[in-house]
């Protein structure tokens, strides 16, 4: 198919632009709302094609040259080339669309609210992949729609302490090559509290084993690199792990100190952490809170001050150890942790409607099981924190079929010059 014109209508959800050809959809990565471009098909379909843009022929207002040097060739970040209050105003059009396209009612009352906070130096964590190419590693993130791995020294969404540590580990795998053709990938993770304490996880290449890294030749990374602890883990996670120094990172949030574990889960944004807390934090007292994937406790904290009494549900091992560490250290509250999938939790718990639950899922959204439980419950107030739109209208239409009203929409911007943010969603139902 030769090269044809396109008007862009609208940037989606996953960061490309929509147009329409010939009555087929269009999707055109790297555009503007309003703009028109000359593109070439990349990959076509029965009901749309797949476009590069090979010339922009009217570029829009809200068009502007990225700040990052890699933006061309890095798959990174989706939006850098968008200013930063049209970024905003898109993943609000976003994530009202994919809540309408999934049946959420949306009234005229219902507000969004956007919070946004810097658009760079914003990331406490950063995975970086090696390459292993015959003369020298290339080592950075992977290119636009590949696994081709784009050779990077600095990102700017990360801190310039952060880039640092990855300037020094770079260096290190350059010149050890040896111990530079054992690891996949790293992720370097950042106290935000304390920008000068920076650990790593080393994950192994495929068939390799943690314990193939020699424990010498780890403590001389750990020294060469100012990093404070290192853990070396198998890709599938499944193999015992090997940790050398002090393996775990602070953060700051409300006045409190939060610790966690490398292998924890923590949102990544420095700056819109209490903006997040605040959030979801009850505006009045509940006999009971309920954390549903609690993660080291970050919405657990502010539950305890606010209930009687909190139920912390976390899968994984190492996010609990530091969730009952935290509310030891912070707030003494009666605090009951269990280490159990959400989903199974819900089919042996008895909800009452007394409870404020709170459920920060993954990508997926709640499984069915776990939104059949809660719709079904005597449960009044429930907040929702999410990281798909997509899957949250899903889960809010369901919720809404339950007698579930939405009382409260807060956009949260954690991820600025991508096309990923957080959003907060406060449901009441008073017919229970």
């Amino acid at each position: 198919m030769s090269a044809f014109e396109v008007v862009i209508e609208k940037i989606i959800a996953g960061g490309d632009g929509l147009a329409r050809h010939d009555g087929r959809i269009v999707f055109v990565p790297r555009t503007v709302a309003g703009e028109k471009h000359l593109v070439e098909v990349t990959e076509e379909k029965k009901d749309y094609l797949r476009a590069k843009s090979l010339k922009c022929i009217v570029p829009s207002n809200d068009r502007r040259v990225a700040p990052c040097p890699y933006y061309v060739r890095c798959g990174g970040c989706s939006l850098m080339h968008v200013s930063v209050k049209a970024q905003l105003d898109t993943k609000r059009s976003i994530l009202i669309e994919s809540l309408k396209r999934a049946g959420v009612n949306l009234t005229e009352s219902t507000h969004v609210a956007v919070r946004n906070a810097p658009s760079t130096g914003y990331r406490n964590r950063l995975r970086f992949h090696i390459a292993h190419d015959p003369e020298s590693p290339s080592m950075g993130f992977f290119r636009n729609s590949s696994h081709i791995v784009e050779d990077i020294d600095h990102c700017l969404l990360g801190s310039p302490w952060l880039n640092k540590r990855w300037q020094l580990v770079r260096m290190f795998f350059k010149e050890n090559p040896e111990f530079a053709r054992l690891v996949e990938s790293i992720e370097l993770q950042e106290s935000s509290d304390n920008l000068h304490r920076v650990v790593a996880r080393l994950f192994v290449r495929p068939g390799l084993q943690p314990e193939n890294i020699d424990s010498h030749v780890g403590r001389q990374f750990l020294r060469d690199t100012g990093l404070h602890g290192v853990m070396i883990e198998g890709e599938t996670g499944r193999q015992r792990k090997v940790h050398s120094g002090d393996c775990f990172v602070h953060h700051s949030v409300a006045g409190l100190k939060l610790k966690q574990s490398l292998g924890s889960f923590f949102q990544p944004n420095r700056f819109l952490v209490d903006q997040l807390l605040s959030s979801v934090e009850p505006e009045k007292s509940y006999p009971r809170g309920i954390d549903l994937y609690a993660g080291v406790g970050l919405f657990t904290i502010p539950l305890a001050r606010r209930c009687r009494s909190v139920v912390s549900v976390e899968t994984s091992i190492s996010a609990v150890a530091d969730g009952r560490a935290n509310v030891e250290n912070l707030c003494g509250s009666s605090v009951e942790f269990i280490n159990l999938n959400a989903a199974r939790f819900v089919k042996t718990f008895t909800f009452s409607k007394g409870d404020y639950v709170v459920v920060d899922p993954p990508r997926g959204g709640l499984p069915l099981t776990v939104r059949k439980l809660i719709a079904s419950s005597p449960v009044q107030d429930i907040c929702y924190v999410s990281c798909d739109p997509p899957a949250l209208g899903r889960d809010v239409a369901f919720l809404q079929k339950s007698g579930f009203q939405i009382r409260k929409v807060d956009l949260f911007d954690f991820f600025p010059n991508t096309h990923h943010f957080e959003t907060v969603v406060r449901l009441g139902n008073s017919t229970c």
